[in-house]
């Protein structure tokens, strides 16, 4: 890249992070009117969260902005400690949701009988859901067990800059538009600010990108999990960095065995923008339920990693090959992709 679009990329960033905190201050205002709607649908307790979170996600087709959503309830105590937690954990489950699409429609498109693209997104999901379903249940364990109980990022010098410039505007909004709309505004905000971010990121799908040029050398585990983790730290986006392998995957730059540890690094180091969230809008358990759920995915993670490396991808490769043997096989995953969290909401 040269330098003159070097700059050009770094000038959307100042753009993109004011988007992001007005977006932010936006959900806090307008979340008064989110509260009635979720009781009205009787989502209470870290189940229902679950299931709302993984179906908010899978919809929007981006898990980042539904942990964001979280914590900004989490701050107008709309959500209680406990449902932000499962929130953000099920938005982490229904992101991998938008790599199956772009990987069933990349085989719809080349006409091709092998899911080979599909089988990424199936992978992403069933590697996402092992770890994190347990990790949700020792994260659980753990906030109630005072993890990280001194841990504080409220960011109180930049609250007060955050309340200088952006106080008046969410004033003036708030006291002409109703709490739904301006909810509503908050989300349409937080989309656009990812969407101005993503200008600032390198674009990974060159030739020379970590992902191709891992291809290239001796696989390892280990090797796959560091690209996973560094790949995600650059985009901010677990979504984004999933996806860069649907291509890559179906062009043969990675192999299959190379997928589940690069998925499970991904999984990790995409907390880093909701940390960032967390200690902007200024509730004392806010980065704590992020640091807590980020330590207990790495926990499980590391083994699985390190320890018994082929067992885990044999395991999530028959898996994928079996949800993805043919067209009816994808639609019941497919279905019991929504089915689940469903349910959770139902059973809260």
């Amino acid at each position: 890249m040269t330098a003159a679009g070097a700059a050009r990329r770094a000038g959307w960033l100042l753009p993109g992070l004011f988007l992001f905190i007005l977006a932010l201050e936006l959900l806090k205002k307008g979340a008064a009117a989110v509260g009635p709607l979720l009781r009205g649908l009787d989502i209470t307790g870290l189940p229902g969260a679950l299931g709302f979170g993984w179906v908010m996600a899978c919809v929007v087709l981006s898990g980042s902005p539904v942990a964001a959503i979280a914590l900004a309830l989490l701050a107008a105590r709309t959500l209680s400690t406990e449902e932000a937690f499962g929130m953000i954990g099920g938005s982490r489950l229904g992101a991998s949701f938008v790599v199956l699409v772009i990987g069933m429609l990349d085989d719809l498109r080349t006409h091709r009988t092998e899911k080979r693209s599909a089988y990424i997104g199936v992978a992403a999901l069933v590697t996402t859901a092992v770890v994190y379903l347990p990790a949700l249940a020792l994260g659980l364990l753990a906030l109630r067990a005072g993890a990280f109980a001194g841990l504080r990022l409220e960011g109180r010098d930049l609250g007060s800059v955050v309340a200088s410039v952006y106080g008046p505007l969410t004033t003036l909004l708030a006291g002409h538009i109703h709490a739904a709309l301006l909810f509503l505004a908050g989300i349409g905000c937080l989309l656009a600010a990812f969407r101005v971010i993503d200008r600032v990121l390198p674009d990974l799908q060159g030739r020379e990108s970590p992902v191709t040029l891992a291809g290239r050398v001796a696989y390892r585990p280990w090797f796959m999990f560091a690209v996973g983790l560094g790949v995600t730290a650059l985009t901010l986006s677990v979504s984004v960095s999933l996806s860069l392998l649907v291509p890559l995957a179906a062009r043969g730059y990675v192999r299959r065995e190379n997928v589940v540890p690069y998925i499970l690094g991904a999984n990790i180091t995409t907390f880093i923008d909701t940390v960032f969230a967390g200690a902007l809008v200024g509730h004392p358990d806010a980065v704590r339920v992020v640091v807590v759920l980020m330590a207990t995915v790495t926990a499980l993670s590391l083994p699985l990693v390190f320890l018994c490396p082929y067992a885990f991808e044999r395991f999530v490769d028959r898996m994928a090959r079996a949800a993805t043997g043919s067209a009816r096989a994808v639609a019941i995953f497919v279905a019991g992709l929504f089915l689940v969290p469903l349910l959770l909401m139902a059973l809260s």
